[in-house]
């Protein structure tokens, strides 16, 4: 019974103060949205640099007048390091095959080869690992081995550098999201901690009539937080709407920058977990402004 009051007072709170309780609505709106993108950002840059280093390919090219037998016994010795999924071997004839192929509308390259009279190719192995990280391993091991002779040169190092360069990037992209939504945070709290003193001090009379005739403090508090938590609750139903829409309006975008790039997947399948970090935030941000405006101004 005494619930039921209550929750009637912060839903008349809520019908009296529109002023208030539009902006109570349209912070806790725009604060849901954000941490929806911010959480959106970091699973395309995750998506992002898993994509990269599924390319982050590995070749071995040759010297000129190295034996195909040299190059296939290294090619069964890299076959046989953990972790490596396939060792390719592309001949120079092949590569010189491929090469016209490609450039066959190029009169200018199609001319210049036919006057060379030669292959200028050489024979190479491209090596995919399961993970990244064999890559390394690999490219020390050849390093140091006897074929390191024969070795012209590999593709890995600048690969594995550009990769590198951008998961430090993304990284700190990262860093700049997470702070941006610490301060999204902190503003919300200010903001609802300062229309909760509006609403108070407009109800002043009340709470000092509630006051007098000996009602409880959670008397008191309970319609202010109650009515936060509608405009709230309100604000992120909005979000979630409106980010939906968005997910869907965009759903082909996305698959033509990463074939495996799905961020509406990636929400329908975390909707719990997402949600309801958002609503525990929206939780505590209210109760915690509201209490701090109820002790410190009123001291109740």
């Amino acid at each position: 019974m005494v619930l039921g009051r209550l929750i009637k007072e912060g839903w008349e709170l809520f019908k009296r103060k529109k002023i208030i309780t539009f902006v109570l609505i349209f912070i806790s709106f725009l604060m849901s949205f954000l941490i929806l993108v911010g959480l959106s950002v970091f699973y395309f840059s995750n998506e992002l640099v898993d994509f990269l280093k599924t390319k982050l390919d590995f070749s071995v090219y040759f010297k000129d007048n190295t034996s195909r037998e040299d190059i296939v016994k290294l090619k069964n010795i890299l076959e046989n390091f953990n972790g490596v999924e396939e060792v390719v071997l592309i001949s120079k004839e092949s590569a010189f095959e491929d090469f016209q192929r490609k450039y066959i509308a190029n009169p200018i390259i199609i001319k210049s080869l036919v006057e060379l009279n030669i292959n200028p190719l050489v024979d190479y192995l491209i090596i995919r690992a399961k993970q990244p990280e064999v890559y390394n391993e690999i490219a020390k091991y050849l390093e140091t081995s006897p074929y390191r002779a024969i070795i012209d040169f590999l593709t890995y190092s600048e690969n594995k550098n550009v990769i590198e360069r951008f998961i430090k990037v993304s990284n700190q992209f990262k860093f700049i999201i997470l702070i941006f939504l610490i301060l999204i945070f902190i503003f919300t709290f200010l903001i609802i901690l300062n229309l909760t003193l509006l609403t108070i001090y407009s109800q002043k009379d009340d709470i000092e009539v509630f006051r007098l005739i000996g009602a409880p403090n959670y008397f008191i508090r309970l319609p202010f937080v109650i009515f936060n938590l509608i405009s709230s609750f309100l604000g992120f139903l909005i979000a979630e709407f409106a980010f939906v829409f968005f997910l869907i309006r965009t759903r082909d975008f996305w698959k033509q920058l990463i074939t495996t790039l799905n961020p509406e997947l990636f929400f329908y399948h975390n909707f719990l977990t997402i949600n309801l970090s958002i609503l525990f935030f929206l939780f505590l941000i209210n109760i915690f402004a509201t209490m701090t405006a109820m002790s410190k101004y009123l001291k109740i």
